[in-house]
């Protein structure tokens, strides 16, 4: 094999405190075959790039002490003030972008979901809040490196503007060099049906992987040539788009060599905390997600890495800190990592996905996780209302046992970080408010808590679902379903039928599909935002928030006990309340009009929680 010579890059924005699994997967294997190969962290890069640029003392110093595991709470605080300061301060025509509390907010002024839009951005490039980073940083990089191919991963909408600029760039800069773009994104967008609306992408690169990486960029690589790469989207000499299918024998997990993290970047921590991506992808089929829309096994069997294996990873990285990015570590799976981890006499801990399933009533299974290793678990309560979780094919979530499994894991040392979901279709709005004094009785067991909207996720069953419109369409589908699921699959069809309609695909760069709630005699999705301006509220009344926006995600406040998080949010001021809250709380005196016949007026938080206790 002729060795070549590749770059895989992982531009901004993302999550500057976590490091990117795949290209550090896909860099090995290539390494493996031969290849040099060169990770470019950008989304960490970039970023840094930007706020010295605005500040160099200040953002210097601000970088220092998140890295530092010395550093106080107060340090940390003035730490993330900085950084929110100087990126407000930063001018762009963006629609925001911000540095604050748990995330890089960015989303560009020129996306909003059409290739034409994105088009425009490449072809405005210059003006780009990142084209100088691209240019000074990157393109020098890649001039030096002289790649035979470059490949940019992009995971989600925060990246797509920048990653097909970048691609622009380095096109022009480096004709010779084959320019590819793949990534989670692409797997959620990239069909037959819009293959014909991407085209005008493959003019800023040679080829669009959709697929899982593994096979078509050691393909592509290889051949310096896509025509054979499976799973990729690209256009032949006469202008027309081929997409070749998925490979038909899948990447086994078990035989992928230990990622190798060297992307000229440290993330956002005192030390590393290394993920790890050892499943590919959920055993369940929750009816509104596409998390694992990316595995080439998608809503079937598992391919599944051994414990074994996976602590051979461990100790191949030398690490002590892990983030399993699977989308389900089950309880028995992490249990026997412990085991394994107890064999070979290593010391490490993780945090992990997780159902929230009645074995964690028991105190002892939660005991046993967390002598395994498990520091904090990721849970989708999603909501509190039991028709609802059937419908969404969730059935082994319990609310009544929600409180007990939170307190158990916290007894236990775990903590946690919870979702939930406001506007599910079929659900009564005013059963949302039922958070509120459950977030308040359980809230010192409850880490950190995100809010969020129904959305129809592209992939997820229920987009699939409603995008058949006739009985025999609804029929066929459901005899390729297993036989003890039709009958509840197809109530849950008439259901989604009947409460929202699926909007005509002009957005093909959306990861959501755009639909409306019918049937209904006031604006649901109104009704929907503020409810979820409400629960956001409730995340910043919880005894941690202040705490846990000082320190970002479970990768830095992995070292301090639940004690510790309590005691650093007494030292903090207290924040802002959520954006739009008055508003909010006038809407859902509407809402609780239209659905319960009650008259309510809601003044501040605290009444509706008051009135949220009646229901």
């Amino acid at each position: 094999m002729t060795k070549r010579k590749v770059i895989l890059s992982y531009p901004p924005a993302s999550s500057v405190w976590h490091l990117p699994a795949g290209i550090a997967q896909l860099a090995v294997i290539l390494q493996e075959q031969g290849h040099e190969v060169l990770q470019r962290y950008g989304h960490i890069l970039g970023l840094e790039y930007l706020l010295l640029s605005r500040d160099q003392e200040r953002i210097s110093k601000a970088l220092s002490i998140v890295r530092d595991p010395k550093s106080d709470i107060q340090s940390l605080y003035q730490a993330r003030m900085t950084f929110e300061d100087v990126s407000l301060a930063i001018p762009n025509n963006d629609k925001k972008f911000v540095v604050e509390r748990n995330n890089v907010v960015f989303v560009s002024g020129y996306y909003n979901g059409t290739v034409e839009s994105a088009l425009e951005a490449v072809s405005n490039r210059e003006s780009h809040l990142w084209f100088d980073y691209f240019h000074d940083v990157e393109l020098s990089v890649a001039e030096v490196f002289d790649p035979d191919v470059y490949g940019i991963s992009i995971s989600d909408e925060r990246q797509l503007i920048q990653g097909l600029i970048l691609a622009s760039m380095v096109k022009d800069a480096l004709p010779e060099c084959l320019v590819i773009i793949g990534g989670n994104f692409w797997s959620r967008v990239v069909t037959e049906e819009s293959a014909p609306k991407l085209a005008p992408l493959l003019n800023i690169c040679d080829a669009i992987v959709y697929a899982e990486g593994f096979q078509p960029l050691s393909t592509i690589v290889e051949a310096l040539n896509v025509e054979n790469a499976p799973g990729t989207m690209w256009r032949d000499k006469s202008g027309n788009v081929r997409l070749n299918p998925p490979p038909t024998v899948l990447t086994l997990f078990e035989t992928l060599p230990t990622p190798i993290y060297d992307g000229g970047a440290a993330q956002w921590a005192s030390d590393a905390v290394y993920p790890l991506y050892t499943m590919s992808n959920c055993i369940h089929a929750c009816e509104f997600c596409a998390i694992s829309a990316q595995s080439d096994s998608f809503l079937g069997k598992p391919r599944v890495m051994s414990p074994e294996r996976i602590v051979e990873h461990m100790i191949t990285l030398g690490g002590h800190w892990f983030d399993f990015t699977d989308e389900l570590m089950p309880v028995q799976r992490q249990i026997n990592i412990g085991e394994e981890l107890r064999r070979r006499g290593y010391e490490a801990v993780w945090q992990c996905y997780l159902t929230i399933t009645d074995n964690l009533l028991d105190p002892k299974v939660c005991q046993q996780l967390f002598e395994a290793g498990c520091r904090c678990v990721q849970l989708g309560l999603e909501t509190l209302t039991p028709t609802t979780l059937d419908q969404a094919n969730k059935r082994w979530n319990h609310p009544e046992n929600y409180g007990r499994i939170l307190r158990n894991l916290k007894e236990a040392g775990i903590q946690n970080h919870i979702f939930l979901i406001a506007g599910i279709p079929g659900e009564r709005q005013t059963d949302t408010l039922r958070w509120l004094p459950f977030l308040e009785e359980y809230g010192d067991a409850i880490t950190t808590i995100k809010s969020g909207r129904y959305r129809l996720a592209r992939r997820s069953p229920d987009e699939t679902v409603m995008g058949l419109s006739s009985e025999s369409e609804i029929e066929r589908w459901l005899q390729k379903q297993p036989e003890k699921s039709r009958e509840s699959r197809r109530r849950h069809i008439e259901l989604l039928h009947g409460t929202i309609r699926m909007l005509p695909d002009k957005l093909p760069l959306q990861l959501n599909r755009g639909f409306e709630y019918i049937g209904a005699e006031r604006s649901v999705r109104k009704d929907v935002e503020a409810l979820r301006d409400v629960l956001e509220q409730a995340c910043r009344e919880n005894p941690y928030y202040r705490a846990t926006s000082t320190i970002p995600w479970w990768i830095n406040r992995r070292s301090f006990t639940w004690d510790q998080l309590a005691e650093a949010n007494r030292q903090l001021p207290n924040e802002e309340p959520a954006p739009n809250l008055d508003r909010a709380l006038n809407r859902i005196g509407g809402i609780v009009r239209h659905e319960l016949g009650r008259e309510a007026t809601f003044h501040n938080y605290h009444d509706a929680l008051e009135f949220a206790r009646t229901l």
